[in-house]
């Protein structure tokens, strides 16, 4: 990538990546296209940010410090729910225990599990915040990124 690309990139991210420790701007930038919607932006050989539709969206690399339970858009999942998780599957309604508020529709959250608070995948909000916490059932992730999937095992 360019530097006025990787310059656009980092003009891109909002103030959701606050708590997220970003790559530095200097460095090897690399643009990867999928033979799906998401395209990937590495850095140094290691996927860093996801471009999906109109939206610069972190990848995992970026969350594996930190305890994602503190975050601000955070979904977690029961220990049960890890399994379908990191296989692929949408976020359910009865496997998460705790949705932040602040969470707003079409919005990149990162899911967690409960029990470490280690990042599993992250995904796109069907619903706001609210309105996931009082749903019982249904759809409320859509899966974008997760643990084991080609993106997590990128190397360039």
């Amino acid at each position: 990538m360019s530097k006025s690309d990787v310059k656009k990139l980092f003009n891109s991210l909002d103030t959701a990546y606050d708590e997220i420790p970003v790559p530095p701007e200097k460095g090897r930038y690399m643009l990867c296209e999928t033979d799906t919607d998401v395209s990937v932006v590495t850095f140094e050989g290691t996927p860093s940010f996801l471009l999906w539709k109109d939206q610069v969206i972190p990848s995992l690399h970026l969350f594996l410090d930190l305890d994602v339970r503190t975050l601000a858009n955070r979904v977690i999942v029961d220990m049960g729910a890890i399994r379908f998780v990191t296989n692929g599957a949408d976020i359910m309604r009865p496997g998460i225990v705790d949705v932040s508020a602040s969470i707003t529709e079409n919005m990149f959250v990162i899911v967690g599990d409960e029990r470490h608070g280690k990042p599993l995948a992250i995904g796109i909000a069907l619903y706001d915040g609210e309105t996931i916490a009082a749903m019982s059932e249904g759809k409320a992730v859509k899966n974008v990124h997760y643990v084991g999937d080609p993106i997590w095992n990128l190397k360039v």
